[in-house]
């Protein structure tokens, strides 16, 4: 009990550092002991890509638009239907004209319009793709509009599903990693005062490997309540909470270096 008291003093005297060593403490023995629950709960955080192809439309601003654009969005096999303004359309225009694969000469160029970026859900099927664009055609009346052809996913939606895919891959274990690092930063900070502790105990009472000994007994302590917390969501898996075990030995081990104090 002697380096048990010991270790609870030094976290009285430094509060913040025994707070933060307590709190990663058990946040990482429950990350580790609860893998297969907190891998569930990121994947869920991650909203699945349901963004499929996509294709552009040109309509006569005599047309209303914003109502077409309304109808379009909730047809079953339509993800989203983006409106382009009529200002954006202008500035850009030879660029989405050649998007199209239209070519327009100046005059027509000139013509009010807007634009539409229709993008059907993820792996629609040819056929239905085809009968949204038939509707659209049918909706606005075939000489009020242009379409394009129809593309896949463009470069901006290829990089958030790779993105994605790497969040679903590597998320927990970059969390589990920040959460190992606090955790490591928490303990290192709390053994410079267990060093200063133990040096003082050793020159004057003649102990020997006390701060070994104060590591030993306190961070075993924090172990178990750490454990305890796991089984909050059920059983934790047991293979896992001993490598979290093994953190901890590491952690005591890093006390065996002995300190010396110079007095200038």
């Amino acid at each position: 009990m002697f380096y048990l008291n010991q270790f609870f003093k030094i976290l009285f005297k430094s509060p913040l550092r025994g707070f933060f060593l307590f709190f990663f403490s058990i946040v990482m023995v429950f990350s580790i002991g609860q893998k297969a629950f907190l891998e569930e709960q990121f994947l869920k955080m991650i909203p699945e890509n349901k963004a499929g192809s996509y294709f552009y439309a040109l309509i006569a601003t005599s047309e209303s638009y914003q109502n077409v654009a309304r109808q379009m969005s909730v047809l079953p096999g339509v993800f989203k239907v983006e409106v382009l303004s009529e200002s954006q359309i202008k500035d850009e225009v030879k660029g989405i004209l050649s998007t199209l694969q239209v070519n327009l000469n100046q005059t027509t160029m000139d013509l009010n319009y807007a634009g539409l970026k229709v993008i059907y859900a993820k792996d629609l099927k040819p056929r239905a793709q085809d009968l949204i664009r038939d509707y659209l055609t049918h909706l606005v009346g075939e000489g009020n509009i242009t379409l394009g052809a129809i593309k896949i996913n463009d470069q901006s939606l290829d990089k958030r599903n790779q993105f994605i895919s790497v969040i679903k891959s590597w998320g927990y274990s970059l969390y589990l990693f920040i959460i190992f690092l606090f955790w490591m930063i928490s303990l290192l900070s709390v053994r410079v005062k267990i060093a200063e502790a133990s040096y003082l105990l050793e020159s004057y009472q003649r102990k020997s490997k006390v701060s070994v000994k104060m590591a030993s007994f306190g961070l075993s302590l924090i172990f178990l309540l750490s454990v305890l917390t796991t089984f909050i969501l059920g059983m934790p898996q047991l293979l896992n909470l001993t490598l979290a075990m093994g953190l901890f030995i590491v952690g005591i081990l890093l006390h065996g270096k002995k300190y010396q104090w110079e007095n200038h």
